[in-house]
């Protein structure tokens, strides 16, 4: 792969990486707070929501953004795949 192939890559990783973002599970574990995890497939970002009239939620990322990491570099690799089996494919 060259440069712009590498780079074309890494972007398609992270915007994929941010887009899983728009995905939510519940990780409520007790009474007293509302825990929703965002992220694919593993749940990077964290949204606490203590259940008091007028507490704020709080975002944190999750495991101190090691599923962030684990994360990009999980989409990284799918859009290499992606690539190289674009262009073996169109080679003739």
């Amino acid at each position: 792969m060259n440069w712009k192939a590498i780079v074309l890559v890494i972007i398609f990783g992270v915007t994929i990486t941010l887009l899983t973002a728009l995905y939510s599970a519940d990780m409520t574990v007790g009474v007293g707070a509302s825990i929703t995890g965002y992220g694919l497939p593993l749940l990077w970002l964290k949204k606490e929501t203590i259940i008091v009239p007028g507490m704020p939620e709080e975002f944190s990322l999750n495991e101190s953004g090691l599923y962030l990491i684990a994360d990009l570099i999980f989409w990284i690799i799918i859009a290499a795949i992606v690539y190289i089996i674009y262009k073996q494919a169109t080679k003739k």
